[in-house]
């Protein structure tokens, strides 16, 4: 596909123009002001959340932990925090880059799915409006242009692909359950009680083929 190959020949250029040469000082700053940034921003969202839930601290946890934009998010500050520890200029590690790759497809999907279909639902004003904002946008950037200055190229083969999807199945697994016992869907599209489960497998289906093709996509564009 001409057009694919365009994208995929720009991405490579871009890429290695703007590829990380820091000494390690630099390196290792830059790391840990992003892991501040992250660990701050779901501070701040937890903070507003226990607010106003009428919960223990472990239920109001489990509920916390119940959103996939926070997991991602999570998994996005343990990445700069390692990198702040052992800061690189390149990822050449496949032990790393593959799991640095799927936390990119999950951030995204965060983002994706947020500002087309969530973002008008729930309208936010102050400090919620900020924590959105910095869970939804400004980390799922930060996070898509490092990973794209760090991982090597060539690293990610597309057979790792069905790696990347085990821990969103074991995600939906996850709310499905927990909603069943509490009655708490964390997303309108997998709210059984309101739309049930033909809909939901079928959100569900979609979803899925989203994390797929992204997933492909980035792989090919790091190939």
């Amino acid at each position: 596909m001409p057009i694919l190959s365009a994208v995929h020949s720009y991405f490579l250029t871009v890429s290695d123009i703007a590829a990380l040469h820091m000494p390690v000082t630099g390196l290792r700053f830059v790391a840990a002001l992003l892991a501040l940034i992250s660990w701050l921003s779901l501070l701040l969202q937890w903070t507003l959340m226990y607010d106003r839930l009428e919960a223990d601290i472990p239920r109001a946890l489990a509920r916390f932990f119940g959103y996939f934009t926070i997991l991602s998010n999570t998994l996005v500050a343990f990445f700069f925090t390692l990198w702040a520890i052992y800061p690189v200029n390149t990822i050449t590690d496949p032990v790393i880059a593959v799991p640095a790759t799927a936390f990119c497809v999950y951030i995204i999907i965060v983002a994706v799915i947020y500002h087309l279909l969530l973002r008008k639902a729930f309208p936010l004003t102050g400090l919620d409006r900020l924590a959105n904002a910095m869970l939804h946008t400004w980390l799922p950037l930060f996070y898509v242009i490092s990973w794209t200055l760090l991982v090597a190229d060539g690293i990610v083969l597309t057979s790792q692909t069905a790696y990347f999807l085990i821990f969103p199945i074991l995600y939906l697994g996850y709310i499905l359950l927990s909603g069943h016992k509490t009655g708490h869907y964390p997303y309108p599209f997998v709210h059984v009680q309101e739309i049930g489960y033909p809909k939901v497998l079928r959100n569900a289906i979609l979803i899925a083929l989203a994390f797929t093709g992204l997933s492909l996509l980035l792989i090919y564009l790091k190939s």
